[in-house]
């Protein structure tokens, strides 16, 4: 897998620079009047699914009805027919309606814990499970498939980027319930006119809707890929990921929807903390206080390689040890190996940051918070040691 900045997995904006603000800007007055009647619609279909009873015809109303209120059209190439001897189908993660356009190209359903009516569950593609814990799910999904004909669809990123530079890593769970997987390709744009992403880093999902709502339409195309089978889980999971990136022109990556959570924490963190710089401090030298200086001082006991200017330098602008810290170890922050350390002790701390990045990769899920704690307890020992101090 490829070695890729988190960061650039994710938009951090929704919407482009440039001129393209222009014609967003021009649009905005009959995008809102499009909101509102959308809105409108989708009530009216929420109210029919409610008092009309279920049955085929109504759900596929309700379809036609919501690629409306959505704005959503599904395309899929000509001649390309689902192999029906996989039960489970596999897609990467491109928006917060995925499920919906999975429904209508594929007939599959996605696991959910929203309680809505049944018809209107399944014209929107959702199907109510256990999900209370991975076990639990898995059960679920195996009794519902030896009681329906409809089949599932899983999305083992379990998170959204901005499918343009690669995948985050599958999860495997999905893969061990049975040793037959289809694949499927999604990829989605909008009119080159309104250039809104599909979502944004820590957006919420109503926001990502009402931007749905918002731009004229939306365009979802799949391509299902070979089926897959293999008994070993494990290695079912890396050849699909694989195929599916491949496919979209991405890479692969280690990164984790854990680790998508814990940046999306930082880059809150980073909005919301309040700056404490003076008035003038643009045309004034820096002035290292105390406290700073405490911070790189703990940042560099966790991290001794890191030069005290690069860590000073990122530590002025979040004013956070903890996101410093998670900044140079996700590679947002670069820097160049202190050369006044010794060869030894730099290679000795080379090794020692190689099997700390080897053991968050085989963690997977770990929190940063555990990882930190972990490097603080070795960087406190390296300390004892060398001061060989005794009873700490």
């Amino acid at each position: 897998m490829s070695q890729i900045d988190i960061q650039h997995l994710f938009d951090k904006s929704r919407f482009p620079s440039g001129w393209h603000l222009v014609s967003i800007f021009l649009y905005t007055p009959v995008g809102l009047l499009l909101v509102l009647l959308r809105l409108l619609v989708a009530l009216q279909l929420w109210l029919v699914a409610i008092l009309l009873p279920d049955c085929d015809s109504l759900r596929t109303f309700l379809s036609y009805g919501f690629s409306f209120a959505f704005g959503i059209m599904v395309k899929i190439p000509e001649g390309e027919i689902k192999d029906k001897q996989a039960r489970i189908i596999i897609a990467n993660n491109v928006s917060v309606l995925d499920h919906f356009a999975l429904y209508k190209a594929t007939q599959a359903l996605t696991p959910t814990v929203w309680e809505l009516p049944t018809c209107m569950g399944y014209a929107l593609g959702l199907q109510v499970m256990d999900m209370s814990s991975k076990e639990a799910l898995i059960a679920d999904i195996k009794q519902f498939l030896s009681t329906s004909y409809y089949n599932i669809v899983i999305q083992p990123e379990f998170g959204i980027t901005n499918n343009r530079v690669s995948l985050l890593k599958f999860n495997s769970w999905p893969f061990t319930i049975e040793e037959y997987v289809q694949p499927i390709a999604i990829k989605a744009w909008r009119p080159d006119f309104i250039p809104i992403r599909l979502t944004s880093l820590a957006s919420k999902w109503w926001t990502d809707m009402f931007w749905f709502m918002f731009v004229p339409y939306t365009v979802f195309t799949f391509k299902y890929l070979k089926i897959k089978r293999n008994t070993d889980c494990e290695v079912l999971v890396r050849e699909v990921e694989k195929d599916i990136a491949t496919s979209l022109g991405l890479q692969t990556s280690s990164h984790t929807v854990s680790d998508k959570v814990e940046f999306e924490k930082r880059y809150i963190m980073e909005k919301t903390q309040p700056r404490r710089f003076d008035r003038n401090s643009q045309n004034l030298p820096v002035i290292h206080t105390i406290e700073i200086q405490s911070m790189v001082r703990q940042v560099s006991e966790v991290l001794p390689l890191v030069p005290h200017n690069v860590i000073l330098t990122d530590l002025l602008k979040t004013r956070n040890v903890d996101i410093t810290i998670a900044n140079i170890l996700d590679g947002i922050v670069t820097y160049t190996p202190d050369s006044s350390q010794t060869v030894t002790r730099s290679t000795s701390l080379n090794q020692l940051q190689k099997n700390t990045v080897k053991d968050n990769s085989n963690l997977g899920s770990s929190s940063f918070q555990e990882r930190k704690a972990k490097m603080i307890g070795e960087a406190r020992e390296r300390y004892i040691k060398k001061h060989g101090l005794k009873n700490c």
